[in-house]
């Protein structure tokens, strides 16, 4: 037992320092920006991180690590800017989820699964994940602006 615990620290420790981040990616950034959003209804709610950045050649970006959160990037191109997306929902809600006073009903609840992100990151810090000749590079924002929160309200019934 004490092998195994042991196998898993190192195992650990080998896996920060290759996360190593880059000094001079590819990419130059010229903005980022995260504004928190809230729905319509109790619960409903989540960040948004944009990115804007220049490049002399095609980046194939992966994922952003925020708030202790990691999601999928997606790209788009407008005119001459390039952007780079981050959604992370964090809502409450949950549709299969019981609650009730009679603790035996709330047995078939799932358990949450909450992944522990390998950085730490301090609240306006991001890192993102990028890929060069399938080899995956990682490079630390260290100054993401927040901006106005949005609210969107449910849609109206009919």
């Amino acid at each position: 037992m004490k092998i195994l615990s042991i196998l898993t620290i190192i195992l650990g420790f080998s896996q920060c320092g290759s996360m190593k981040f880059q000094e001079n990616p590819p990419f130059k950034i010229t903005s980022a920006t995260y504004e928190n959003w809230t729905g319509g209804q109790p619960g409903v709610k989540g960040t948004n991180v944009k990115i804007e950045y220049t490049a002399n050649k095609i980046v194939e970006f992966d994922s952003i690590y925020f708030s202790n959160k990691v999601a999928k990037l997606q790209t788009k191109e407008a005119s001459k800017n390039k952007m780079i997306f981050g959604y992370f929902n964090t809502s409450s809600l949950k549709n299969d989820m019981v609650l009730h006073s009679d603790s035996t009903k709330e047995m078939k609840n799932t358990i949450p699964k909450i992944k522990k992100i390998p950085f730490e990151l301090k609240e306006n810090q991001a890192v993102i994940s990028y890929k060069i000749n399938k080899k995956t590079k990682y490079y630390k924002i260290t100054s993401l602006t927040k901006t106005k929160s949005s609210f969107f309200p449910s849609a109206p019934k009919q």
